[in-house]
């Protein structure tokens, strides 16, 4: 038993076979309650794939829903690695889906970290908001009233956070960047250069995931000549991504116009 114990934290260690371990876990209980243990290992490589393990039996196991939460909030505060760090952040940004209710009681506490936690905590709180806002957005309620706040923050590093946040946000309905993207369209002209170059990544990503707002975010990166070369090297290639985003609707249409045309053809 000592060896199999060994070789399981061996093969999570080095993230070897995986897959082999994912499938069992699905239907071994022991091995699964050995998996929830290894959350606590000294090796950060251990516990992230033990995570990505948990990741994907996780809809099987309602009953973990809750523990698992309280678990990764204590390993995120802790977190020196980022590989690790994102791996608990996507965890929580699963359980948001499968388990709204319970992400959302946290939420709150998850932002008070963040607001007040060292630079360490902010930093690993600001993945696990991101993945929220990705994955279930309506759950963070008045909390986008606090980030609209960070987008006038006069520390530079709020607006920063502010705008990744908005740019995950920008990944679901367009409806929860709409009343940032004035504030937005400013920080173009900030007077830090890494949140002008920040404001045209996330201005460009949302763009490119929403058709509604390109036309205003295309014109105003068209017309943006700065004379820092890291901010006109990002619009260089948010002018790429929208291009590419536009580019792929206007082929999935036409595919979709064909394949109706032969459908009726077909029906003709």
């Amino acid at each position: 038993m000592a060896e199999e114990e060994l070789d399981l934290r061996e093969r999570l260690a080095t993230g070897e076979n995986l897959e082999e371990i994912i499938i069992r876990s699905g239907y071994d209980e022991e091995l699964l309650k050995e998996i929830i243990n290894y959350l606590d290992d000294d090796l950060w490589t251990v516990q992230k794939n033990a995570l990505i393990v948990l990741m994907e039996v996780l809809e099987e196991h309602e009953e973990l829903y809750e523990p698992l939460l309280r678990k990764l909030l204590v390993m995120i505060r802790k977190s020196e690695a980022v590989p690790l760090t994102l791996e608990i952040a996507k965890t929580v940004g699963k359980l948001s889906k499968l388990k709204p209710d319970l992400v959302k009681g946290a939420a709150p506490i998850i932002f008070a970290n963040y607001r007040i936690g060292d630079p360490k905590i902010k930093i690993n709180m600001a993945y696990v908001i991101e993945e929220i806002m990705r994955e279930n957005p309506a759950l963070l309620g008045n909390i986008v009233k606090e980030i609209a706040s960070m987008l006038s923050s006069p520390n530079e590093m709020d607006r920063l956070a502010a705008l990744n946040f908005i740019s995950a946000l920008g990944e679901n309905s367009g409806k929860y960047v709409t009343p940032f993207l004035p504030r937005l369209l400013t920080l173009l002209y900030d007077k830090n250069e890494l949140v002008r170059a920040s404001a045209v990544e996330s201005l460009a990503e949302i763009a490119a995931n929403n058709r509604r707002f390109r036309k205003i975010i295309k014109a105003k990166l068209g017309e943006l000549n700065d004379r820092s070369e890291l901010v006109m090297k990002n619009v260089r290639e948010g002018l790429m991504k929208i291009s590419l985003a536009e580019a792929a609707e206007k082929e999935g249409s036409e595919g979709t116009e064909k394949t109706e045309s032969k459908t009726e053809a077909g029906s003709a």
